[in-house]
């Protein structure tokens, strides 16, 4: 049955001489892979650009539950980023996020308050022009909250002292852990006055990652990561 749903691509793998297996989060069926044939080929109608890491898309497919591949019948972008597409650090942040989903988001049901956030998280990022630099590690820690592993539920976000004792995030610095506790208590997107030195970024990032690797399943060591730390070296 064909059916229309906005989703948003995660990854992607060439098939063929001109087709390629696409990965996207979907609003409708959750985690889906499908088909896209002859995205290679020239003049095709639905081409390769399309699926760029974390492009937001609208598609129809033709979805059949339980099958392992779907097949994607048409794809559009109702709306192009503007910067993301042509600014190397936003282009690099995108590709490392679209990796960590990759490996995150496992469900193939519905979820519309998870598809929301991501929609407009990669929204946001694509119209910040400060704080860039730290919008990853506010995005990765407010989809702990989606993905059921919320940093939050572990500890009051006010009292520093009962989230070092958890045992989590207990070996970064108590100035670290204060920039974190300002990013968790903002969910509508990182305050441009939080600043943190490259130091700190890599020293709250790498704490993070580690929290993802010991709450989820097969959540291995990411390849984009070394792109990301060269970028803001």
């Amino acid at each position: 049955m064909l059916h229309k749903t906005r989703a948003i691509v995660l990854h992607y793998i060439k098939y063929g001489e001109s087709s390629l297996i696409v990965t996207c989060y979907t609003e409708q069926f959750g985690r889906i892979t499908c088909m896209v044939n002859g995205a290679r080929a020239k003049k095709s109608k639905t081409p390769v650009t399309l699926f760029q890491p974390l492009g937001l898309l609208e598609i129809d497919m033709y979805y059949k539950p339980g099958k392992e591949i779907q097949r994607l019948k048409d794809a559009w972008c109702p709306q192009h980023y503007t910067s993301i597409s042509f600014n190397t650090t936003k282009s690099t942040i995108a590709l490392f996020l679209a990796e960590v989903l990759f490996h995150s988001l496992k469900e193939e049901d519905s979820n519309p308050k998870l598809f929301s956030f991501l929609f407009h998280a990669f929204q946001l990022l694509d119209a910040k022009t400060a704080g860039v630099a730290i919008f990853h590690i506010w995005f990765l820690l407010h989809l702990t909250r989606y993905l059921g592993i919320s940093v939050k539920e572990h500890a009051e976000v006010s009292n520093l002292r009962t989230l070092s004792e958890s045992h989590l995030f207990a070996n970064i610095s108590p100035g670290i852990r204060e920039v974190m506790m300002d990013l968790l208590n903002n969910p509508q997107g990182p305050p441009d006055s939080v600043v943190l030195t490259h130091a700190g970024r890599t020293e709250l990032l790498e704490e993070i990652i580690r929290y993802y690797a010991s709450h989820i399943d097969g959540f291995s060591r990411l390849k984009s990561y070394a792109v990301l730390r060269e970028i803001f070296k």
